[in-house]
């Protein structure tokens, strides 16, 4: 398993946007298949804000990660954030997520970030463990939800 740009990988950008949507596309109404895809390829960047890393198997996608200018509406001064992590289920608990969020701690270092954040419903131990700290707890979109930041060793 290696982590590497989406942008070196065109041909997986409308497989990682599509399990994007179907993972988290309840909670942006009115967003098609199409807006997420268009999304993902605005996003390819490659070291620099925004860009995409993925995780592979050969040439087969096994999850992504997203570092984006903002991911909270409700945040807009928090910049930037960790988003989009998704690993295929079957390929869950190998580490992955972690390979994933650990590598785009890194690119936001190399940029010179010092604070980077992410919003979870559901991964909030994950982070913790990986040494994100809780910032807040809110509701967003009627889905509660933890913003957590990681400090960048600079």
């Amino acid at each position: 398993m290696h982590i590497d740009y989406l942008c070196d990988h065109p041909e997986l950008i409308e497989e990682l946007a599509t399990l994007n949507f179907k993972e988290w596309g309840e909670f942006r109404p009115g967003q098609t298949v199409e807006h997420r895809i268009e999304h993902m390829r605005a996003s390819c960047g490659k070291g620099a804000v925004p860009s995409v890393v993925v995780a592979l198997e050969g040439s087969r996608l096994l999850g992504g990660a997203l570092l984006i200018e903002n991911d909270l509406k409700l945040r807009p001064n928090l910049t930037p954030w960790l988003a989009g992590v998704y690993v295929k289920a079957e390929e869950r608990g190998r580490g992955i997520a972690s390979q994933l969020v650990n590598r785009v701690v890194a690119e936001a270092t190399a940029l010179g970030v010092r604070e980077l954040y992410l919003y979870t419903d559901t991964s909030q131990s994950l982070y913790a463990r990986l040494g994100w700290e809780v910032v807040e707890e809110l509701v967003y979109d009627d889905l509660p939800v933890t913003v957590m930041k990681y400090t960048t060793r600079q």
